[in-house]
C-alpha cells in the first residue's frame, strides 16, 4: 500500500515539490535580479550505507529493505535555496555505483550542495527509482566547504530520519494478575514499516504511537515508559522498558492496551490483560427503602441509608410523601433523582377491563429531597395519546430512558402497555413507546414485577390475561420490540409445580449480575391462625430467549429471618402480602425488602439452601414502617452501567386479575399486628 497524502508529506519536504524552507526568487540559469540571489551550488559526494541484515539497533534508522531514496538541498545556514531539483539514488546490489561491504550496502551518488552548514530533505522508498510504500522520512545535515562550483566534496551526513510506521506488534507479559494484588507486566511495542522491516534506532517515527488503557472505569491501571506515567502515552521513537501497572483496586475489570498512529498511516493494534478472581460487588452508596406505613401508601415514607448501614442504623434522611395519594414504587435516575410511582386509589385501575387511572402519576423529587419537600416535577397522563399510567414499577435502561406500566395508542396499541419515557420526561408527556404481548395480554393488576437486562429486553412477572382465565409466569420481551402492539414472549417461565412458583405467593424478579434471573417468592405452612410463611428467591438460568422453559430452578434460596408466623401473609385483604418478600438485585447479592419484620437484608445470589444474610437492618432507630420497595446506588456514582433496579409487585389474585374485593387494600393492619411478627 502507498499512501498518497503520506507522498505528498515526503514531498513537501524536498525543493523541487514546492519546497521545504524554498522562497522565491531567481534560479541558476535564468535572469537574476531581486533577493535573494540565486543560490552558490557545489557538487558534494553522497554516501549511503544501508544494513543488509538486521543486526542490532542502528544509530540512525534505515531501513534494511530501503530500495531508494530521494535527497535535495533545503536549506544553508538556514536560508531557503533556488534552482536544486531532488536526486534519485538507488540503493539495491545491483544498483549502479552500490556495492557490498560486509554486512552493508554501500551506494554513491554526487548531488548538490552549497558552501555552509546544509539541510537535505530524505524521502526513502521501498521500490526502485523513488516508487512503491514511504519507509522514512527526515533531513540529513552536513557542513560543506569547497574550493568552487563543480569540484567534489567528500562528506559524512548527520542523518535524522524518522520511520514511516506500516504495523504494529503489541504485547504484554504476564497477560494477566489476581484481582486484588498489585502487579505489573512488561509492554511490549514494536513498528514496522511497510516492508515488514522492524524500526529501530534513536530516531523518531514519522507519526508518534498513542498507548492508551482502554476499559479502566476505576483507574486501577497507569503505563509507564521511564519518569512518564498516565493512562495514555506518547511514543515518540522505539523504546524499552514500558510497563502496565494494577494497583490492586478489587473493583477493577480487565482492561486491553490500545497502541495506534493516526496521520497517513491509521494504524490500530491491542493486546488484553485479564484479571483473574470473582468480582466482589461495588461498594454500595445509598440504600433507599419505600415503607409503605399504616395507611397502604397515602403518606409513606422514603428512608435513606448509608451503603455501610447495618442493624439498628438510623437513616441519613427520610422523606415525607404525599398523604393523599398511594405510593407504591421508587427509582433512582444518573442524576440521583428520586422517583415516586402513585396511584390516586387503593387500585389505580378498573377491575371491570384494567384500564389505569388517569390521575396516576410519578413524581420526581430532587437529589437530597428529605422532611416535607415537594416534588420538582411530575409525569402525567397524557390525553393527545390516551396515555395513562400505572406505575406499580418503574425502571431506567442503559440509556436512561424510564419504563412502566401504564395504556397508550402510542405505537398503534389500543390499551395496556409497556411504556418506555425518554430520559427526564416530565408533565403530560408522550411516551417514545409502547408495546404488548399479543397473548397472553398484561391487564392490571395482573402483573408481579418488571426487568431490564442490559440489552433491553424486558422480563414481565405476573399474572397476565387470556380468554380462556389467567395465565401466570415469568414472560420476557426482546428489546427490539419495544414498539410492537402484538409482540409474542421470547421466553415463558410458567408458574407451576416444576418451577416451585405459585400464583398468590410470588412476587418479584431481578436479574443478578451474570443474567441469573431471580424470582421472589413464600412457600406457607399451617392453616388459621397457625399459618406461617417463608420467603424464598427461586433461581432460573440467564437468557431473553428460548421459548417456554418449564425447568426446574437452578437452585432455591430459602431466606433466613424473613419469615413470619402472622397468619395474615397467605390473605389477600392484607396490604403486605404482594410485597412479601420484594426483591432486588445488586451485583451478584440479592437485597430484600421485609414487610412484615420491618427489616432490609441482603444475601448472596450465588448461594443455595437456607441463606443467612450477610447483613441486616432492623430496629427502631432505621425508621423502616412495612418497606416494600429498595433502590441500591453504587458509591462511585449514583447510576452504573449496570443499575440496581426497583423489583417488586403486587401478588396475582389466583383468579381473574381484575376481580378483587372492594376495599382489600384498605385494612389497617396496625390493629393488634405488632403482636403477631417474629
Amino acid at each position: 500500500m502507498r499512501s498518497s497524502s503520506l507522498a505528498l508529506a515526503a514531498c513537501a519536504l524536498l525543493a523541487g515539490c514546492g519546497g521545504f524552507n524554498t522562497p522565491d526568487g531567481p534560479v541558476v540559469g535564468f535572469g537574476g535580479g531581486g533577493d535573494p540571489h540565486p543560490t552558490r551550488l557545489v557538487q558534494v559526494a553522497l554516501t549511503v550505507t544501508l544494513p543488509l541484515r538486521r543486526e542490532g539497533a542502528r544509530a540512525n534508522y534505515l531501513s534494511k529493505n530501503t530500495q531508494s531514496l530521494a535527497i535535495e538541498l533545503v536549506s544553508v545556514n538556514g536560508n531557503g535555496v533556488t534552482g536544486v531539483n531532488a536526486v534519485t539514488l538507488n540503493t539495491v546490489p545491483n544498483a549502479r555505483r552500490c556495492a557490498e561491504s560486509g554486512a552493508n550496502l554501500v551506494c554513491k551518488a554526487t548531488i548538490l550542495g552549497s558552501p555552509g552548514r546544509d539541510v537535505f530533505a530524505v524521502t526513502t522508498y521501498g521500490g526502485v527509482d523513488g516508487t512503491g510504500d514511504v519507509l522514512s522520512v527526515g533531513t540529513a545535515e552536513s557542513n560543506i566547504s569547497g574550493a568552487g562550483a563543480g569540484f567534489g566534496i567528500s562528506n559524512a551526513l548527520s542523518l535524522s530520519i524518522d520511520g514511516v510506521i506500516a504495523s504494529l506488534k503489541l504485547g504484554v507479559s504476564p497477560e494477566g494478575a489476581k484481582r486484588g494484588q498489585r502487579a505489573t507486566a512488561a509492554i511490549s511495542l514494536d513498528a514496522f514499516d511497510a516492508t515488514g522491516a522492524e524500526i529501530v534506532g534513536a530516531s523518531k517515527y514519522y507519526d508518534g504511537i498513542t498507548l492508551s488503557i482502554q476499559g479502566d472505569s476505576v483507574k486501577a491501571f497507569a503505563l509507564h515508559d521511564g519518569g512518564k506515567s498516565g493512562s495514555t502515552l506518547t511514543i515518540e521513537k522505539p523504546v524499552s522498558g514500558l510497563t502496565l501497572a494494577y494497583d490492586g483496586n478489587d473493583q477493577a475489570g480487565s482492561v486491553s492496551l490500545q497502541a495506534a498512529v493516526g496521520g497517513p498511516s491509521s494504524v490500530t493494534t491491542t493486546a488484553n490483560f485479564s484479571l483473574h478472581g470473582k468480582q466482589p460487588p461495588p461498594p454500595i452508596g445509598t440504600i433507599y427503602a419505600l415503607n409503605l406505613g399504616g395507611n397502604d401508601g397515602r403518606g409513606a415514607t422514603v428512608t435513606e441509608y448509608d451503603g455501610t448501614a447495618n442493624g439498628n442504623a438510623a437513616p441519613q434522611r427520610s422523606l415525607s410523601l404525599d398523604s393523599k395519594l398511594y405510593a407504591r414504587s421508587i427509582a433512582v435516575d444518573a442524576q440521583g433523582n428520586l422517583y415516586v410511582g402513585y396511584l390516586d386509589n387503593e387500585f389505580g385501575f378498573s377491575p371491570q377491563n384494567g384500564t389505569p387511572d388517569a390521575r396516576n402519576e410519578i413524581a420526581i423529587y430532587a437529589l437530597g429531597a428529605s422532611g416535607s419537600d415537594q416534588p420538582k416535577a411530575v409525569l402525567q397522563a397524557d390525553k393527545k395519546t390516551k396515555t395513562t399510567l400505572f406505575p406499580l414499577y418503574i425502571v431506567f435502561d442503559s440509556s436512561g430512558s424510564l419504563v412502566t406500566y401504564g395504556a397508550t395508542d402510542v405505537d398503534g396499541n389500543a390499551g395496556d402497555a409497556v411504556l418506555t419515557y425518554a430520559a427526564g420526561s416530565s408533565g403530560s408527556t408522550a411516551p417514545e413507546h409502547g408495546w404488548q404481548f399479543d397473548a397472553p395480554q398484561i391487564r392490571y393488576a395482573g402483573p408481579s414485577g418488571l426487568a431490564l437486562d442490559g440489552s433491553g429486553n424486558f422480563y414481565v412477572n405476573g399474572s397476565l390475561y387470556t380468554s380462556l382465565g389467567p395465565s401466570y409466569g415469568l414472560f420476557v420481551n426482546s428489546a427490539a420490540d419495544a414498539g410492537d402492539p402484538s409482540a409474542t414472549p421470547a421466553r415463558t417461565i410458567p408458574w407451576d409445580s416444576t418451577t416451585e412458583l405459585e400464583p398468590g405467593l410470588t412476587t418479584g424478579v431481578a436479574l443478578e449480575a451474570s443474567g441469573e434471573i431471580l424470582v421472589g417468592n413464600t412457600v406457607s405452612q399451617g392453616s388459621g391462625s397457625s399459618t406461617t410463611c417463608q420467603a424464598r428467591v427461586n433461581v432460573f438460568a440467564a437468557g431473553a430467549s428460548g421459548g417456554t422453559t418449564n425447568d426446574p430452578p437452578l437452585r432455591v434460596l430459602t431466606l433466613d429471618g424473613v419469615f413470619t408466623n402472622n397468619p395474615e401473609c397467605v390473605s389477600s385483604r392484607d396490604p403486605l402480602v404482594p410485597f412479601f418478600p420484594a426483591i432486588t438485585a445488586y451485583s451478584s447479592e440479592v437485597w430484600i425488602a421485609d414487610d412484615f419484620n420491618n427489616a432490609v437484608a441482603e444475601f448472596s445470589a450465588d448461594a443455595r439452601g437456607t441463606v443467612k444474610p450477610s447483613l441486616r437492618i432492623a430496629g427502631s432507630a432505621t425508621q423502616l414502617d412495612a418497606p416494600i420497595a429498595l433502590v441500591i446506588t453504587s458509591a462511585s456514582g449514583r447510576a452504573k452501567a449496570r443499575p440496581a433496579y426497583p423489583f417488586h409487585a403486587l401478588h396475582a389474585n389466583e383468579g381473574n386479575p381484575h376481580e378483587k374485593e372492594p376495599g382489600h387494600l384498605g385494612l389497617d393492619r396496625r390493629s393488634g399486628a405488632d403482636s403477631e411478627r417474629v
